[in-house]
């Protein structure tokens, strides 16, 4: 949230026609920051034993499920509280996507 608030107040001149209190730019760096930091998770849990996964294998999932995540978060606040919404569909999108099964 802070990444794409940030980024979006400094660069976000270019809104998006169906949420206009939100901006390109700052979805943009929702997807960034959050295919990184998740990478960057899997990669630690990796090293330590946690997890067969590895990044390299994850990375179309987590990109997906990052694009996914930022759609969620421009929905209308009336919808949908995007501090539920967002973790909500991220794990769900990542149960499906990421499962060893």
């Amino acid at each position: 949230d802070n990444v794409c608030d940030a980024v979006g107040r400094r660069y976000g001149s270019v809104k998006w026609p169906f949420s206009p209190s939100k901006s390109v730019a700052g979805s943009a760096a929702f997807v960034a920051s959050a295919f990184s930091a998740s990478l960057g998770l899997i990669s630690l849990f990796h090293a330590f034993g946690f997890t067969a996964l590895t990044a390299a294998a994850a990375a179309p999932a987590v990109l997906l499920i990052s694009l996914l995540s930022a759609a969620v978060e421009l929905l209308p606040a009336e919808l949908a509280d995007d501090n539920v919404s967002v973790p909500a569909a991220a794990w769900a999108l990542s149960a499906w996507l990421l499962s060893a099964g």
